[in-house]
């Protein structure tokens, strides 16, 4: 079905791109930090079983995970707050204009850690964002960007990460809406300080309650950068994280 923005452009929700990525029962899925593979397990009782493959009448089963580390997610500022902010809570909204960039990542040395890290700084942010039109909506794509990401075990691989610098350049930018093919947006071992998701949602000073960071994405080359309609879908469950489908459709230009 297409809908119009204006007289000249609309999307069409035939044509959307799902940048989640599926999961699946076992050890092939995307991991972070150190959680157990996702389990769909049928529920099995002295006279039930949830499993038609194996004589029951349904498919009745239990799904265990972790939304950080088991795959595509999207979190509310409850994810470093004391005060109890859910996920439910926070997002109201799930349709916003957004943008696809792609980063090169660069290298950093991290003094702290004595070592060279992978990270995404703010002149790589600023080259990406020449033609931001105030978008709500940011997806960082990184390069390489192979399939690989569907199922990379990333637990103690220090992963790439963005500096402060650029978390404040896109908070210059208005974005409320972070998206990420990495397993976050800060270092892997920081010590708990977690500066990138303090300086994006303001905490505690200010918390900025109504945005959100997405992570672990997987945003195809089809999927070119340019801007597009976001469509962010969540559970309705009280936690500050949720498993997530992340939806963009291409914004087309209207033939004369």
């Amino acid at each position: 079905m297409k809908f119009f923005l204006n007289s000249s452009q609309y999307f069409d929700t035939n044509q959307g791109i799902d940048l989640s990525i599926p999961l699946r029962d076992g050890e092939n899925n995307v991991n972070a930090w150190y959680c157990d593979p996702v389990r769909i397990e049928a529920v099995k009782t002295e006279h039930f079983i949830g499993d038609i493959n194996q004589g029951g009448v349904v498919n009745f089963k239990n799904i265990f995970l972790n939304p950080h580390g088991n795959g595509t997610h999207t979190e509310c500022v409850g994810h470093i707050a004391k005060e109890g902010f859910t996920i439910n809570q926070c997002l109201k909204e799930f349709h916003f204009f957004g943008r696809i960039i792609t980063v090169e990542l660069s290298a950093l040395w991290n003094e702290a850690f004595q070592e060279n890290d992978s990270c995404i700084g703010v002149d790589q942010m600023r080259l990406a964002t020449q033609d931001w039109k105030g978008e709500k909506v940011l997806i960082v794509r990184t390069l390489p960007n192979d399939t690989t990401k569907k199922n990379r075990q990333y637990s103690d691989t220090n992963p790439p990460y963005f500096t402060a610098e650029a978390i404040d350049y896109i908070n210059e930018l208005g974005v409320d809406h972070l998206m990420v093919d990495l397993p976050s947006i800060d270092r892997e071992q920081d010590k708990g300080e977690l500066v990138g998701h303090h300086r994006f949602w303001n905490y505690p000073e200010q918390p900025q309650t109504h945005k959100t960071i997405s992570e672990l994405l997987f945003i195809p080359t089809e999927a070119i950068d340019d801007r597009y309609m976001v469509n962010i879908q969540i559970m309705s469950i009280e936690s500050d994280a949720s498993p997530s489908k992340i939806m963009v459709y291409p914004i087309s230009n209207i033939k004369e």
